[in-house]
């Protein structure tokens, strides 16, 4: 009987997330107004749509540096192997609906760096926390309408964050082992306070990108200040982190924009257009970054040759 090798799997998984890619950008090109759209992008100067591409590979480029620092007690690898797994981790969350993408994290470091389900899964939980804790902090920064229970809840997580040391969380854990099993999850001693920083250049890059953009395209339709452009963009990549959207967050993403950027009712299809626009822009040049890695790397990437692990420091 004829047996499909694993690898011919794995491509042809590939090929089905380009083509549900391709038709995604498809059903949302019939379902838009044209005529708008190709005028708004038209207005746009190609230094800006260039800027911002580049810009915006420059997060996946950060959130390579922040893999390879979260696993190299595990295992170093070179930035292009940590960018192909960045690209394809993002690619898969963009993708899948409601964001069960994610689990293509473990899969992919389980693949690269050897891991354990256990010790995959905190990564992966970590890293998000990681993102919220940012995302609320630039929240209080950027959006001033928060009721104060609401900047009181988004500021504990921050403050818990950046207050306590590693030693006294250690001390902590080590104090709840035992009673609180759950709360193991959130110790992770291998990180460094660069993750910080990364997780924060990352979403400034982002959150630039959008408002720029969402700044030229509306600039002779709505008074958008540079605070509500920035606001907007910051609500569109919370709402994009939320697990209850369809695929590539379209209409959720839109709406978040709208949230924050603090417009009346009446011109929110407007903004939400515009929104869409840069969406798509954004989400064609995360799509097309992984394309060109996967075509570059091609089967070489999963056949990575296994390497001796290092020993963990934690555990020893």
């Amino acid at each position: 009987m004829f047996k499909t090798s694993p690898l011919l799997l794995k491509f042809m998984a590939m090929l089905l997330g380009l083509a549900l890619a391709l038709w995604l950008f498809v059903w949302a090109w019939q379902k838009l107004d044209r005529p708008d759209l190709a005028q708004w992008w038209r207005a746009v100067p190609m230094w800006v749509w260039a800027a911002a591409t580049a810009t915006w590979a420059c997060t996946f480029i950060l959130r390579a540096i922040r893999l390879r620092q979260e696993w190299q007690w595990k295992r170093h690898i070179s930035l292009r192997t940590a960018l192909h797994v960045v690209l394809l981790h993002n690619s898969a969350a963009l993708l899948m609906p409601l964001r069960s993408g994610e689990l293509g994290y473990p899969l992919l470091v389980r693949k690269v760096f050897d891991a354990s389900w256990p010790e995959s899964l905190r990564s992966l939980l970590w890293l998000r926390f990681q993102d919220a804790v940012v995302l609320g902090f630039l929240a209080l920064l950027f959006w001033p309408f928060a009721p104060p229970v609401a900047a009181a809840l988004i500021a504990a997580p921050v403050l818990i964050a950046l207050l306590a040391s590693r030693q006294y969380l250690e001390k902590l854990v080590l104090a709840c082992r035992g009673r609180v099993e759950w709360f193991g999850l959130l110790w992770h001693g291998r990180d460094r306070p660069t993750g910080w920083l990364l997780s924060l250049g990352n979403w400034l890059l982002k959150i630039a990108v959008v408002a720029l953009l969402l700044q030229v395209i509306l600039q002779e339709s709505i008074s958008l200040g540079m605070q509500a452009s920035v606001s907007a963009a910051l609500g569109g990549e919370i709402a994009a982190l939320l697990p209850i959207q369809g695929p590539a967050s379209l209409g959720t993403y839109e709406t978040g924009v709208w949230l924050f950027s603090g417009l009346p009712l009446e011109q929110a299809p407007l903004l939400g257009m515009a929104a869409l626009l840069v969406h798509l822009f954004c989400l064609g040049i995360s799509l097309l970054l992984a394309l060109l890695m996967a075509a570059v790397d091609g089967p070489a990437f999963w056949r990575a040759p296994n390497e001796k692990n290092r020993v963990d420091p934690i555990q020893n």
